[in-house]
């Protein structure tokens, strides 16, 4: 099955995507004049919720020049325009918004299950405009069976996986007033590590972990565990921080640093290559 072409054809017809005018440089039709993004130099930070991604974007945008990564649709419009609409599609389902993120995790396993690559291949859709000329900045995947699609499939992709404590994670994520961090269920610990529950137990019992916060990554540890990918000595464009102890400032330091290292490497191999 040719998975994009059964989205584009039962799917994508039946959407209002407003994707030229947020992101012009970007398409999901083939276009003259635009090439695939899997062809295009992009560095994609990878990291479960509350390690802190949004916030080393943020701090990257400022510090580098010609990068960017407002030009194409971040991971939460790649879901919503592409993974869980083919998901509620397959599944004989009504095309709806769907804010809880339980479910949002449920429609993008669903959509991995059938589309090799998940979240990654739905990236990999994409158009980019070739008056586009930089390093493009993303959030777009997670877990191994996307990072190992990435790697394989889209070697100018530079993969760099930030990797924290679960327990620093859910008290983040319990402090954050983020809209879009909404789900419910039960104060649940049992699907975190053993090791660390008495002290989770004892954090939610303090009021510093919410049951919401254990909701949301109770349902992402379903899609992509807790452990960074590890196979990924095997591939030269995967690279990873433990971003435990780090500044904000200090992580995107860290991933400056492996992006100055592959630019000297690639020089290098220009060079012997001559």
């Amino acid at each position: 099955m040719d998975w994009r072409d059964y989205y584009l054809r039962e799917v994508y017809p039946m959407l209002d995507i407003p994707l030229a005018e947020k992101y012009p440089l970007a398409s999901l039709l083939p276009r003259a004049g635009f090439r695939p993004l899997g062809d295009q130099a992009l560095l994609m930070l990878v990291a479960l919720t509350g390690t802190g991604k949004s916030t080393t974007l943020t701090l990257l945008r400022q510090r580098l020049s010609g990068c960017s990564s407002a030009v194409i649709p971040s991971r939460r419009e790649i879901a919503d325009w592409i993974a869980i609409p083919t998901a509620q599609t397959l599944a004989d389902e009504p095309i709806v918004p769907v804010p809880d993120r339980r479910r949002r995790f449920a429609y993008t396993r669903a959509f991995a299950k059938q589309a090799p690559g998940g979240m990654a291949a739905a990236f990999s859709w994409l158009y980019l405009a070739d008056e586009f000329d930089g390093l493009l900045l993303s959030e777009g995947i997670r877990g191994e069976s996307e990072i190992r699609y990435a790697l394989r499939n889209f070697p100018r992709w530079q993969i760099v996986e930030m990797s924290l404590n679960p327990l620093v994670r859910l008290h983040r994520l319990s402090g954050r007033r983020d809209d879009f961090d909404r789900a419910f269920g039960s104060a649940d610990i049992s699907f975190l590590p053993s090791g660390l529950q008495p002290e989770a137990l004892a954090l939610f019992k303090a009021g510093e972990i919410t049951a919401e916060a254990l909701a949301i990554v109770k349902a992402e540890s379903v899609n992509y565990g807790f452990d960074p990918f590890a196979d990924g000595r095997g591939y030269a464009n995967y690279h990873l921080i433990d971003v435990d102890g780090l500044s904000p400032a200090g992580v995107a330091e860290a991933v400056i640093g492996i992006m100055e290292a592959c630019a000297q490497a690639g020089r290098e191999r220009a060079s012997c290559q001559r």
